[in-house]
């Protein structure tokens, strides 16, 4: 993703995120957020389809609407600005966003964590543990991801700082090494 989509993704999370707080609505535009977070894993292309050429305008506006109407004042007003942007696809990383503000506001970190394969309980727990002690934090939740692609470790974003340990970059940073 360019860097670009990731300021503008921050953008919509805070105001999203100050406007709730402000109407002190955020667990509920939380709760909003979860389940629009789950139409977006059911229907992976969600947002190409109310952004890209495949609908007419009509489509469009008529899928969109469905979708809003699910949702409180907030959310839907929100959704309506991200529409009337053509930036629908970028609904996920806005909520991640979002999420972020919100738990940080509570004092909890949120780190998303890829890995090759699904992580134990335990696994999770000392992930959880090493994070919590390296970034300060005394609470941490696990946003996990699976990318086979990374072929072990993990990569760990936390706090606008990425930890990339996974095998995939090591073989890519000794490869440079032996091709120089």
């Amino acid at each position: 993703m360019k860097t670009e989509n990731l300021t503008i993704d921050r953008r919509y999370g805070r105001i999203l995120f100050e406007t709730a707080k402000e109407s002190d609505a955020l667990d509920t535009v939380l709760e909003e957020l979860t389940t629009l977070r789950g139409v977006y894993q059911e229907v992976p292309d969600m947002g190409n389809l109310l952004t890209d050429e495949r609908l007419t305008a009509s489509e469009k506006e008529q899928l969109f609407a469905t979708l809003a109407n699910q949702f409180g004042e907030t959310v839907s007003n929100f959704l309506r600005v991200v529409f009337n942007n053509r930036r629908m696809q970028e609904i996920p990383q806005m909520i991640s966003e979002f999420n972020f503000f919100y738990h940080e506001d509570k004092g909890v970190l949120v780190a998303d964590v890829t890995s090759a394969v699904e992580l134990t309980e335990e696994q999770s727990k000392q992930v959880e543990e090493k994070i919590a002690k390296s970034f300060d934090y005394d609470q941490v939740i696990l946003e996990k991801h699976i990318d086979p692609e990374i072929l072990g470790g993990l990569i760990i974003k936390a706090a606008n700082k990425v930890i990339d340990s996974s095998v995939k970059k090591q073989l890519t940073t000794m490869h440079k090494q032996i091709v120089k």
